[in-house]
């Protein structure tokens, strides 16, 4: 186990006995994520807590749960299970409900595991010494009732230790402005959740004093302005830090300096399309960069299909496994990605079977994080709620002509949260920049599904000159997978231009699909959820009388795993195929080719 050197503040978090119930101030760069992987070593080693049935772990997001599953390895302490909430009531109702609840949303099955959890209670929880929560600010509405609902079933003698910045807490706006029409299922705020906690349990108030994460003048004095973000903080103090932070002018002028810089960047924008037109302009000016993802929206790790689509058997037992991923992925961990698969297949003898992979993969289960896609580039375009939790070497913070800075926003507290989080995510190098112009930006729903996209308008509403594709959007190919699969495995990289055609035999009158074609080999082809989407925006063929708009812009942001119905007929039988994901604003052509 590696020793790991924790100053005072961090010691009387970690010291304590399984029994005691703390809430646990920890502003950025405090070491927050070193103290839990402590506290969990403590507990577990010096303790004697079970660190499979007798603690429990939950992290906001599959990022905080990567992050901290990879500390917990590196520090080598035993595994223990880190969820997410919506995993955990996942869980829940896998083993307590009655009745299928595969249609409800992600806000309906948290609903209904706090449900269930209130009348007939859960071993999972009955059973825990320790609960330990990261990232509490972030835990609102409906979530917030589930994690109540969970510290209430815990046994009177088992502990808590809830971590979180109050200055950070930034999801309250999920819940929907005072006065709006949004009825959300609950309007618990991260504020009340703390307090209920406080006045139900009495834990002790601890806070984190240290600051590790700033290595530069601007990062360090970014991380002092904490009190500022506060409600009774003086916001002209953070007001004026930003208005001094360098300002590199228009995003494009600034490329050549973001290529020299070194280590990981993040270019933070307001709403997910800024950061879509962002990462445009980027890509057409040679950069390689990926849009970071909603924490719904998983991606099955490239490696799954790479090492197990093209299986001779659908039976795999751990010696083959760990053959097969030393010779085609030797850079991942086999015993991880063993435990991780049995984990999704719910395999409890000596061998996993690739169709129950396809088949869970298929059927949205939550992925744990040795089994989703990570980062492959240097270079992020996020929203400042998405990069909530994360640090990066350096940091530009955009702003853009409909919305002015990331704090113009109605509700002061929660912009200046929001600001606070945008500029304390650097270590090294923060500053400013203005990005491309977003005023013809806009969320567009498809009134038949209300699925929303966004899209590129015009000064009349019915005007789409671009329009997002995103993760789900790409399919792979079916007539004869195995040419395009050895193409994807050995030609296609992140950063690839891709050319979209549309495929007539596919399309129909209704909505169109496009084929997927790299240096002239069809890859992939569009989902017909984005034709629906598409068609919803321009008209069906039959409506215009038309042809369907060439598509461009499209670009590789990384090679992933996707599921679909298995083939006997095939070398690729099993239902586990290679696919590029796309994401980005496409550009409509009526002028540009459509054979």
């Amino acid at each position: 186990m590696t020793e790991v050197s924790l100053d005072d503040s961090q010691r009387a978090t970690v010291q304590i006995d399984p029994e005691e119930r703390q809430i646990v101030i920890a502003g950025p760069g405090s070491g927050k994520t070193e103290v839990v992987s402590a506290l969990i070593e403590h507990l577990t080693e010096e303790e004697g807590v079970d660190h499979l049935d007798g603690l429990l772990v939950i992290s906001f997001s599959n990022a905080a749960v990567h992050a901290a599953e990879g500390r917990l390895r590196d520090h080598g302490a035993a595994p223990v299970s880190v969820q997410t909430l919506d995993s955990l009531a996942s869980a829940l109702l896998r083993d307590l409900a009655t009745e299928d609840h595969t249609d409800l949303d992600f806000d309906g099955r948290v609903v209904e595991a706090t449900r269930l959890l209130e009348i007939d209670g859960w071993d999972r929880i009955g059973d825990l010494q320790h609960l330990i929560v990261d990232e509490v600010q972030d835990v609102v509405g409906v979530r917030a009732d589930f994690l109540l609902a969970i510290i209430a079933a815990i046994p009177a003698d088992a502990g808590f230790s809830l971590l979180g910045d109050p200055a950070q807490g930034i999801y309250d706006f999920q819940l929907g402005p005072p006065g709006s029409d949004r009825a959300p299922a609950s309007t618990t705020t991260s504020a009340q959740l703390l307090e209920s906690v406080t006045e139900a349990h009495a834990p002790a108030l601890r806070q984190l004093t240290g600051q590790y994460r700033a290595a530069s003048r601007d990062a360090r004095t970014a991380m002092r302005l904490r009190d500022a973000a506060l409600p009774d903080g003086e916001a002209t103090e953070m007001e004026d830090f930003f208005a001094d932070l360098v300002h590199l002018g228009r995003i494009e002028e600034a490329v050549d300096l973001l290529r020299g810089w070194s280590g990981t960047t993040a270019l933070l924008t307001s709403t997910n399309g800024q950061a879509l037109a962002t990462a445009g302009v980027l890509r057409r000016l040679g950069m390689v960069v990926e849009i970071r993802r909603s924490a719904h929206h998983q991606v099955a790790a490239g490696w799954i299909a790479a090492t197990l689509g093209d299986s001779t058997t659908d039976s795999v037992g751990k010696a083959g496994f760990e053959k097969l991923i030393s010779e085609r992925h030797p850079d991942i961990d086999a015993a991880d990605a063993w435990r991780a698969l049995r984990s999704l297949t719910g395999a409890r003898g000596t061998e996993i079977t690739v169709s129950s992979i396809a088949n869970r993969l298929r059927a949205g289960r939550s992925l744990l994080p040795d089994l989703t896609q990570r980062p492959s580039v240097d270079v992020v375009v996020s929203t400042v709620h998405r990069s909530k939790g994360l640090e990066f070497d350096n940091v530009v913070v955009l702003d853009f002509p409909s919305r002015g800075r990331i704090a113009a926003d109605s509700d002061v507290d929660g912009a200046r949260r929001t600001q606070f989080v945008a500029l304390s995510r650097a270590r090294s190098y923060l500053v400013r920049a203005d990005g491309p112009d977003d005023r013809d930006l806009r969320l567009a729903t498809n009134p038949a599904t209300q699925r929303a996209r966004w899209i590129v308008g015009g000064h009349k509403t019915w005007m789409t000159f671009g329009i997002e594709i995103g993760v789900g959007d790409i399919e792979p190919v079916f007539d004869d997978p195995a040419p395009s699969q050895a193409h994807i495995e050995a030609e296609v990289v992140a950063g690839a231009d891709l050319d979209l055609r549309i495929d007539v035999e596919a399309s129909t009158l209704e909505f169109p699909v496009y084929a997927v074609i790299h240096n002239g080999m069809t890859i992939a082809r569009t989902s017909r959820t984005f034709g629906e989407d598409l068609a919803s925006r321009i008209g069906t063929l039959e409506r215009r009388r038309g042809t369907w708009p060439a598509l461009y812009g499209a670009e590789v942001e990384a090679i992933a795993t996707s599921a679909s119905d298995s083939r006997s007929d095939s070398s690729w039988r099993h239902g586990l195929y290679l696919a590029p994901i796309v994401t980005g604003l496409l550009t409509l052509d009526w002028n540009g080719s459509t054979e």
